[in-house]
């Protein structure tokens, strides 16, 4: 299992990596959604984690886009800022392709078990 994470804020990227390395997961990380898609395009992941508010190329426009070239790709949205006036951005996440749906600040443990729910992937344990 491969998984791709697209996040502009660079602690919180570093963490869900370490995480996911910690579980035996494959992780990549992108700063944004151009570099995500530049990464998704060279070498597919199962499952990519987006952020939804990011420079240069959003996180729906990137959903958008991921769900397009990659339809058989396992996406999930997470997002930190409040909501929008009268627009639930996690509604038009799902509505453009996200499979699950994140608010930060969140367990990664949560976003773990999603990936694998995601995959039909079973929890490694140790020997």
């Amino acid at each position: 299992m491969r998984v791709l994470v697209i996040e502009d804020n660079e602690d919180f990227r570093k963490l869900a990596l370490m995480w996911f390395q910690s579980c035996g997961i494959e992780v990549e990380g992108a700063a944004n959604g151009a570099q995500g898609l530049a990464l998704q395009r060279a070498r597919p992941a199962d499952v990519i984690v987006t952020d939804i508010f990011m420079p240069e190329m959003e996180g729906i426009e990137t959903i958008h886009d991921l769900r397009r070239e990659f339809p058989e790709a396992k996406i999930i949205a997470m997002s930190g800022r409040d909501p929008l006036a009268n627009l639930d951005v996690f509604e038009v996440a799902r509505q453009v392709g996200a499979a699950k749906t994140f608010n930060k600040p969140f367990k990664f443990e949560d976003l773990i078990a999603a990936v694998r729910e995601l995959t039909g992937a079973k929890e490694q344990r140790a020997p």
